[in-house]
């Protein structure tokens, strides 16, 4: 019935003013179409959530919800990632002081069989994705502990986490060394920059912010309003360990999102070479928006001969997940501020 209104208001408008009203998702196009069976969803206050065509080892997620929020209210959250991103996949979070110290990795810790993969690293042989560098650095905080070695080995790699965040803030991807992981050596600038080359609606929509992404630090956006995390969320029974850089940037101009929120992942120990979450709010109409989130992400064991199954089966969980963390997430944006950090 919410749709129908909403078209017949439409008509209206168009016949008495001439003047044209955008698609609330027009923005994302053309990789997006939103349908008639997507709009009855909405009717009923229920999510959509699909699978995006993704080159090589991409895979792509695309979820909505309406809500009745403006962009103060998503911002706010954002704001406080931890309280915003708790869930049942997520064991543990924290932001990033400005600027990053030891201090905000107290709670970080690696589960033993990643204590104990680590130890047995070697270039092109590691079930971690690190570098060949990281490997000797965090074995010889391990070796030099001798039984102790468990704690040891915990506070080497979260020294390894604050240097990869501080090496990024500095200079970027580029900063960052090649995984040399079971997959090969890994250029993390190179991953990332595949996926900007498939979001075409940024590029496109907001070329300065895409430029900002692709290119940070080197690249400045004024108004952008940014910050660091960390954190361990479970991923099909395996714990990731992940950094993820956030860039909030807000618009008056009505067919832009109102918020649109940029997660670019910095790093993460298991399965994602590269990562792009979007969180953007879109205006609707009669005080009802829309809560878009869409993920781009490279992901490893997408490769080989049974790559095209795991899509499959990736793709179907991941749509899953995402129509139930949108509902979670809704729930909590209207259900008032966020309680402070």
């Amino acid at each position: 019935m919410m749709r129908q209104v909403f078209a017949l208001s439409l008509a209206l408008e168009l016949v008495l003013t001439g003047q044209t009203i955008a698609d609330p998702f027009a923005f994302f196009g053309p990789s997006v179409v939103v349908s008639a069976d997507d709009w009855r969803q909405f009717d009923r206050g229920e999510p959509i959530a699909r699978v995006l065509p993704g080159n090589n080892r991409q895979i792509a997620i695309f979820a909505a919800i309406p809500v009745h929020i403006d962009g103060d209210r998503l911002v706010a959250w954002i704001r406080q990632i931890a309280e915003m991103k708790k869930s049942k996949y997520v064991q543990a979070i924290r932001r990033f002081s400005d600027p990053p110290t030891i201090d905000d990795l107290a709670a970080l810790s690696l589960d033993d069989k990643d204590l104990a993969e680590i130890r047995q690293c070697r270039p092109a042989d590691c079930a971690l994705k690190l570098t060949g560098a990281e490997m000797r650095q965090l074995q010889r905080a391990a070796d030099d502990a001798g039984t102790k070695w468990q704690p040891a080995l915990q506070d080497a790699f979260r020294r390894l986490v604050l240097q990869r965040v501080e090496a990024y803030l500095h200079g970027g991807h580029a900063a960052l060394g090649r995984y040399e992981d079971e997959e090969g050596r890994e250029s993390l600038e190179a991953r990332f920059s595949l996926l900007m080359q498939q979001s075409e609606f940024l590029t496109r929509g907001l070329p300065p912010f895409a430029r900002y992404l692709a290119q940070y630090p080197q690249v400045a956006m004024p108004g952008v309003e940014s910050f660091v995390y960390w954190s361990k969320e479970g991923v099909a029974g395996k714990p990731i360990v992940s950094a993820t850089h956030v860039s909030i940037v807000r618009h008056s101009e009505g067919a832009l999102p109102d918020v649109i929120v940029a997660g670019k992942e910095i790093f993460a120990t298991h399965y994602v070479n590269a990562s792009l979450g979007l969180t953007a709010l879109m205006r609707g109409s009669n005080g009802q928006n829309y809560l878009v989130y869409l993920n781009r992400s490279e992901v490893d064991v997408l490769g080989g001969i049974f790559g095209g199954l795991v899509r499959m089966v990736m793709g179907r969980r991941l749509k899953t997940e995402a129509a139930d963390v949108l509902r979670g997430l809704r729930h909590r944006l209207e259900s008032g501020e966020p309680a402070s950090q």
